[in-house]
């Protein structure tokens, strides 16, 4: 057997551990058998829903820059960053599901019967 000395032999995967198995990932709705399925909401519950979480998404930034300037040790600015970075995405992909929505009503209605 041929022994590379250049490569150390390290097993970079023996401290990582899997957070969720891949059998939970089926339980918790994540599988393709669970696309059919709804929760029986209405499509406002679902859209109020949705804008109430990306709301508290966008506040949490804000509140978490104030407790840091009022001196909180528990904030760090690594944690106002990240939260400034997840309120971007967020804004940004409603922004773009907001014109995919228009986009496919304005579809709909050219549609000549």
């Amino acid at each position: 057997m041929i022994e590379n000395r250049l490569v150390p032999n390290v097993n970079i995967f023996s401290g990582v551990s899997s957070s969720m198995p891949i059998d939970e990932f089926s339980q918790k709705g994540f599988g393709v058998s669970n696309i059919n399925q709804t929760e029986g909401g209405s499509f406002k519950d679902v859209l109020s829903g949705l804008v109430s979480n990306l709301n508290t998404e966008i506040e949490k930034p804000d509140q978490l820059l104030q407790a840091q300037m009022m001196g909180n040790s528990d904030v760090d600015i690594h944690d106002v960053m990240t939260a400034v970075a997840k309120a971007e995405i967020g804004l940004s992909m409603a922004t773009q599901m907001t014109s995919k929505v228009v986009n496919a009503y304005n579809t709909v209605m050219n549609i000549s019967i």
